[in-house]
């Protein structure tokens, strides 16, 4: 496990056109940025968790006057989390964020504080927003060319999800 100690920054976001975007969690800390891949649906986890640990702690509103840091596209992700775990330190205002990788074995680890970890979650949830319209008629996301609907024809053939 390497512990990245006390983060400078947290950011969660994406890069990319939306149906085509990678998401990410980046980390400064002690003069290092640490990048990591992770999926859509752990965004939208990560913001849900984080709110849900905030406001159980009473931290809910710590980052509320404080803009999301955005990602950068130039960092190069180290792994593709597949885990990811937030522990409340007690009664302190940090919480450790683990990232386990791919291969279950290397996992790294990042005390944030709780604006820290609120201004990232709304990040998440902003990225996860900011995707494809979804159809009023399937509720699936569609293209910017449009995509071919299921609720007309009733086919799911190259429909990307």
């Amino acid at each position: 496990m390497r512990d990245l100690g006390p983060a400078d920054r947290l950011a969660v976001g994406a890069v990319g056109r939306p149906g085509e975007r990678t998401f990410l969690i980046q980390v400064h800390a002690g003069g290092h940025v640490a990048g990591f891949v992770i999926e859509k649906a752990q965004a939208a986890a990560l913001a849900r968790e984080a709110g849900r640990l905030l406001a159980g702690a009473g931290f809910a509103g710590a980052g509320d006057d404080l803009e999301p840091p955005e990602v950068d596209p130039d960092v190069v992700p180290e792994f593709r989390v597949v885990g990811m775990e937030l522990r409340h330190l007690g009664a302190t205002d940090m919480v450790t964020l683990v990232l386990a990788a791919e291969d279950q074995i290397e996992q790294v680890t990042v005390e944030v504080t709780t604006a820290q970890l609120e201004m990232a979650a709304r990040g998440a949830a902003d990225a996860v927003r900011s995707g494809r319209p979804r159809c009023p008629r399937c509720d699936l996301a569609m293209d910017p060319d449009g995509h071919a609907c299921p609720a007309g024809n009733g086919d799911l053939r190259g429909h990307r999800p």
